[in-house]
């Protein structure tokens, strides 16, 4: 099936181009960049609107006095105490540097652009295909819609800053959006495959390994969100918190805002994880799987084991912002190798340990 191969190989690319947005998104928010440009999608240079960056001085001028102008309404928002003072983002020395934060923004959307334009082409060939249409279109059709509704919402953040406490929206969409390209990809190249019977309460805990470690992406969003909040207190102790519920203010903020619920949250969330993910293997491996399977539950474990370093080093050596990203990264990894796992349960039949261990020696 030629199609379903260049299918398979295009829903492999756009799976990359989603796992380096998000990581470029990462680097957007920690670098200080994200309001270097105020207008979205079409960037507005006072005597003309266009998509590219800047082409000489007076269009340089333009956009950093557009920034200008934002930041003062930023700036505005601050002392009314909507925002922190951390969500203005990084001030740049001169212009050289101003160039430097627009670029690294802009970067991050024209790579978003390209991974649009990736799954819009895909989605019209999948829908012209009856056979790719039955197999993918509900998890390729929510792909792509979550893709619409991550543009639409990286646009509606602008005027939050570069330390939105939303940002927990845009983590975990994005990782719904890998979950259901990932899906896409293994079926593609399993060829229709079929459900293995008799792993229903395998299936169950699958699932819920899958749903912990995403919530683990969201919750270390709302932690990352709420550093802008009334000074962002985070506690490097790994026992010790904020302020775990402030009385004055709303549950809303409290649930979405509040430093110390985020990091009491995200921190025990992680305990409960690793503990989920160490049980679950220690199950799977008693039972008789094949061989890709035993060998991506070995791929989760090391992953869990170097997510575990990152989260513990980001605690107590403080916010530095590339092992935060790896940090990010890796929990992206993560969540990858368990929805693999889980498709894994699903759909590959159970082999004899002795012809996996034949297999293995050859």
């Amino acid at each position: 099936m030629p199609r379903w191969q260049a299918v398979g190989s295009w829903l492999g690319v756009l799976l990359m181009l989603v796992f380096f947005l998000n990581t470029a998104g990462g680097w957007v928010r920690l670098s200080g960049s994200g309001v270097a440009i105020p207008h979205w999608p079409i960037i507005d240079l006072g005597t003309h609107k266009t998509v590219l960056p800047p082409w000489n001085e007076q269009e340089w001028k333009a956009a950093q006095d557009a920034w200008a102008t934002h930041q003062e309404a930023l700036r505005e928002r601050v002392v009314q105490g909507t925002l922190h003072a951390s969500n203005l983002g990084r001030t740049p020395r001169d212009q050289t540097e101003f160039k430097e934060i627009f670029l690294t923004e802009w970067g991050h959307r024209l790579l978003a652009a390209v991974t649009g334009l990736v799954a819009l082409g895909l989605l019209v060939t999948v829908l012209r295909d009856g056979p790719l249409r039955r197999a993918i279109g509900i998890p390729y059709g929510a792909a792509c819609g979550l893709i619409l509704f991550q543009a639409v919402l990286g646009g509606l953040l602008v005027d939050e800053g570069t330390n939105t406490p939303h940002l927990w929206a845009h983590q975990g969409n994005a990782g719904m959006i890998m979950c259901c390209l990932l899906w896409s990809l293994l079926t593609v190249l399993a060829l229709r495959p079929m459900p293995v019977p008799g792993r229903g309460l395998l299936l169950i805990g699958a699932a819920l390994v899958v749903v912990l470690t995403w919530w683990q992406l969201v919750a270390g969003a709302l932690v990352s969100g709420s550093k802008g909040v009334e000074g962002g207190y985070i506690s490097r102790d790994l026992m010790a918190f904020g302020n775990l519920w402030q009385s004055d203010r709303g549950v809303g903020w409290n649930l979405s805002r509040n430093p110390g619920v985020a990091q009491w949250l995200h921190r025990w969330g992680a305990w409960l994880l690793v503990a989920v993910q160490v049980a679950y293997l220690v199950v799977l491996w008693c039972r008789p799987t094949g061989l890709r399977l035993r060998l991506v539950s070995q791929v989760l474990a090391t992953f869990l084991g170097v997510q575990m370093l990152l989260g513990i080093a980001s605690s107590t050596i403080g916010a530095q912002p590339l092992l935060i990203l790896a940090h990010q990264a890796m929990g992206m990894c993560l969540l990858m190798s368990v929805m693999l796992m889980f498709f894994d349960l699903r759909y590959e039949p159970a082999v004899a340990a002795e012809s996996d261990r034949s297999v293995a020696n050859v």
